[in-house]
């Protein structure tokens, strides 16, 4: 095989270079044709319209760049076309467009496969395609192919359209491959790199694809403006060259990402994906440096190759120059052509996976000959300069220092890792503001971390503490730099809790503190059990005459405002006070001896089976019961139930002591049937005004219901949704009877109005302090929410939206097509069941469909009771 590089003028000198190089005569030669420059689509066009005029069969590939390499130099003007002549090798040429999928556009690259491919070269249009996923999946199917290549660029080299094409024609998008098959062809790829990484180890902790926003949970600008300073990130999309990050790939190679441009979102984009949880450091580039990794890598490489293809970043033109970017190809030009371009991202093979690169210098050797492996003669290593020996230097003793620090930092970290596993911390500034506070200080306080941190210490405290710390403790502090003792907080509901508290004062280089390191171990239940045995010493400190005398009085007391009975362990009753039975109705001997399973219903056994488990495991229970009375109804005591014990703490019976609160029960439920049938009436006048089915309302709160439990909702949220979902269309009321009633289809005008009733029946019903009609605003918002997003008001996805909206959207939606409406006719049943099925995971949350879906039968039952 032989490369030829033609820099195109025009057709008469490009005819004229053909002949003189032979190319289109010998038909026993195969043509693979590589376009690069600064190409607008006209000319590209036109390009590909001569060459296969001129070379008859020939394959191409083209890529825009601002800068192409054409024999060892660098040509920022030319339009190259580097013309690969093989005799025992074919090439054939694919483009996908960016509406393919990654994975299948790799699985039909693989399907293209042959025992002959020994190579592909991928160009991709930048701005539509990262690479990224096509590279990982191909990688995935084909391990062992050998990929290179890169991304477009633009004319001037930043933010301007690229466009590729192959033989067919030009694409502003997608990616076009060139696949070579032979028999004899020798493939080696290469990669050179040259810089260094320079200073701290940095993660990545949120970042999409190529954008990194926060580096070490700090925003990413104020990473730059940490370790450069301000006049660097002035001048960012500018200078930001000079440093970029790299990390380590599997195979333990330096990959780097340049940047590309700052986001009004405060995000910066890299030309290429950096994941999250990416450990990176910033790098420092020299000529030098780089000139020795590619005269390393030459060692390695055969001598005399028949040809090169060689991709290299734009960002080693921006940073070298182009007499230094010269001074290395002919570092390179061990060959008898070498052609290529600078992109915005090489692609390349490595044996853990292939990956975008960035700042390399990435080469693919070619010989339909045998490679020549024979050491070269005469090689000399390469030898730095001065300046550069003195740079190296200075980079290796910071490499060493931020190792050392890091290495500190991780010890450092791994203490107080421990120190917040074990105990509550928080880290206080001078002025007593807290600066942090760990999960275990939250938990105890109640208090969240946006209500905690930045808020003064003193407004934790009592009046009294307050003192304590201002006079005693903080001036120990300044003075010896420790304290510890015991102190009590006050929680987010305004109770007491008691720590033991060891406080460490941070000094600064003048000896000032600077910040107080706090631990604190909860010792509450010590001090309240410690305060409950100095009463009971005290009362044990009492005569029997006057133990007996407070017992009768405390008995008395509990008798006359609560009720009170005894169980024995098998739940028989063995005592019942006067308040319980003028309450139930019973008479003593009408309980006596009975289990109180005889007088609950299947509803309460369940609710006394979890009773004896919670006081199986904790010993207590708190709640509200629900009782029956002796004429069949109900009354409710707010009830504290508990075990009594023995001296050796063994349980020998059951005590239950409550309030009567069935009047405030009774008022709540009879609110609540107020509300619902409110809510029912203002459903119905709206379905009047908008001429929906008579019985719509109705059949969407069963179907909610119905739905809410299947997807295993507890009763009341399954009440909740039955009376508040009525009111999900309640907005309707204020669109015009011209868009509501209109019998055909709404205009795009008309439609933005119809699509105002959601805002309209949440403005209606929001800030409510009742829960029904604060439900019932939440569905009205949200129940034409997409579950992939692109639904209305807020454009919410996935679990953004709520539930009870999720659901009431497929109620909806289902009673909506399977009757009749003004502005059509009722859906057949397996029309409404296929066109359900085609909005899973588009409109519907999945699981809601199949749910649906498996219980269409109760649906339809409903659907049957509640017809118009």
């Amino acid at each position: 095989m032989r490369l030829v590089n033609i820099a195109f003028k025009d057709r008469t000198q490009l005819e004229n270079d053909l002949r003189l190089y032979q190319v289109g005569l010998d038909t026993n030669e195969k043509y693979f044709v590589q376009i690069f420059g600064s190409l607008g689509r006209e000319l590209s066009e036109y390009l590909i319209d001569v060459l296969n005029e001129l070379i008859p069969g020939c394959e191409i590939l083209i890529a825009s760049s601002s800068h192409q390499i054409i024999d060892s130099k660098v040509s920022k003007d030319d339009i190259i076309m580097g013309i690969s002549c093989f005799l025992h090798s074919s090439v054939r040429t694919m483009h996908f467009s960016s509406d393919v999928p990654e994975k299948k556009m790799a699985e039909e690259v693989v399907s293209s496969l042959t025992s002959k491919t020994k190579l592909l070269l991928v160009f991709i249009e930048y701005f539509s395609v990262s690479g990224e996923e096509f590279l990982s999946q191909l990688y995935d199917l084909a391990p062992n192919l050998i990929v290179a290549g890169g991304k477009a660029t633009g004319s001037g080299s930043r933010g301007v359209r690229t466009l590729i094409g192959d033989t067919k024609g030009i694409y502003l998008n997608g990616i076009v491959c060139a696949l070579i098959d032979s028999e004899v062809l020798n493939v080696q790829n290469s990669y050179s790199f040259g810089w260094r990484p320079i200073g701290l180890t940095l993660q990545v902790t949120k970042s999409h694809k190529n954008i990194i926003y926060e580096i070490n949970h700090t925003p990413i600008k104020e990473i730059y403006k940490r370790y450069f300073g301000n006049d660097i990130v002035k001048t960012i999309e500018q200078d930001g060259w000079n440093f970029p990050f790299v990390f380590q790939n599997k195979d333990g190679k330096l990959i780097g990402r340049v940047l590309d441009k700052v986001l009004d979102d405060g995000g910066i984009a890299f030309l290429g994906d950096i994941a999250e949880g990416t450990m990176v450091s910033f790098s420092f580039g020299l000529l030098e440096n780089v000139k020795t990794d590619l005269f390393v890598e030459n060692e390695k490489s055969p001598r005399r190759a028949q040809a090169i293809y060689l991709y290299s970043c734009i960002g080693r033109v921006l940073f070298l120059g182009l007499d230094g970017i010269n001074d290395l190809l002919g570092i390179s030009a061990d060959a008898d052509a070498v052609c290529g371009f600078f992109t915005y991202g090489e692609a390349y093979h490595f044996d853990s996976g292939n990956a975008i690169l960035n700042l390399t210098n990435t080469r693919i050797l070619l010989s339909e000959d045998k490679f020549d492996f024979r050491p070269r003669e005469n090689f000399l290593e390469f030898q730095q300069n001065k300046d550069s020996r003195i740079l190296n230097a200075m980079t290796y003793l910071l490499q060493v220092t931020s190792k050392e620090l890091e290495a500190t930092t991780k010890t450092l970290k791994s203490y107080r890792d421990m120190v917040d596993e074990a105990i509550h911390h928080n880290v206080i500034d001078k002025d007593l503001n807290i600066t942090y506070t760990n999960e275990k200080m939250r938990n105890i306080t109640g208090y969240t971390k946006e209500q905690i941190v930045g808020r003064n210490v003193l407004d934790v405290l009592t009046t009294e503490m307050k003192d304590y710390v201002l006079n005693e403790i903080v001036p120990t502090l300044r003075k010896k730099g420790f304290w510890s003792g015991k102190m009590s907080h006050i929680k987010s509901d305004g109770s007491l809790y008691y720590v033991n508290t060891i406080i460490k004062a941070v000094f600064d280089r003048t000896g000032e503190v600077s910040s107080y390191i706090v631990g604190e171990i909860d010792r509450t239940d010590e001090e309240l059990n410690q305060r409950r045995l100095e009463k009971d010493i005290k009362f044990l400190q009492y005569s029997d005459d006057e133990k007996r005398h407070l017992l009768k009085q405390y008995e008395e007391l509990i008798d006359k405002n609560q009720s009170l009975f005894r169980l024995d362990l098998n739940r028989n009753f063995t005592y019942a006070n006067d308040t319980f039975l003028s309450i139930s109705g019973f008479k003593l001997e009408d309980v006596i001896g009975k289990n109180i399973y005889e007088f609950l219903d299947d509803e309460q056994k369940e609710q006394f089976m979890k009773i004896g488990k919670a006081l199986n495991e904790k010993g207590i229970y708190k709640g509200i019961i629900r009782h029956n009375r002796s004429d069949g109804t109900h009354f409710y005591v707010n009830s504290v139930g508990v075990y009594i014990y023995d001296l050796e703490g063994r349980p020998i019976e059951i005590m239950a002591v409550g309030i009567d609160i069935t009047r405030i029960v009774e008022s709540q439920q009879e609110i609540e049937n107020v509300q619902k049938d409110v809510i029912i009436a203002m459903g119905t006048i709206c379905e009047g005004k908008s001429r929906e089915t008579g019985n719509h309302i109705q059949r969407v709160a069963k179907y909610s219901s119905l739905l809410a439990k299947l997807y295993g909702c507890s009763k009341e949220e399954q009440s909740l949704i039955e009376i508040a979902s009525p009111m999900h269309d309640i907005g309707k009321i204020g669109i015009p009877d011209s868009v509501l009633n209109k019998p055909g289809k709404l205009t795009p005008e008309e439609f933005e109005v119809m699509k105002t009733h959601t805002i309209l029946g949440f403005e209606m019903l929001k800030g409510s302090n009742r829960n029904i009609l604060e439900t019932a605003a939440q569905i009205a918002k949200s129940h034409h929410e997409w579950w992939s997003g692109g639904g209305y008001p807020c454009n919410l996805k996935g679990d953004e939206i709520p539930l009870f909206g999720r659901i009431t959207a497929v109620a909806d939606v289902f009673d909506a097509i399977g009757n009749d409406r003004c502005y059509k006719k009722a859906w057949p049943l397996p029309e409404v069941m296929e066109h359900m099925k085609n909005l899973k995971g588009k409109q519907f949350q999945p699981e809601l469909v199949d749910l649906f879906l498996e219980h269409i039968d109760e649906f339809l039952l409903i659907s049957d009771k509640y017809k118009d």
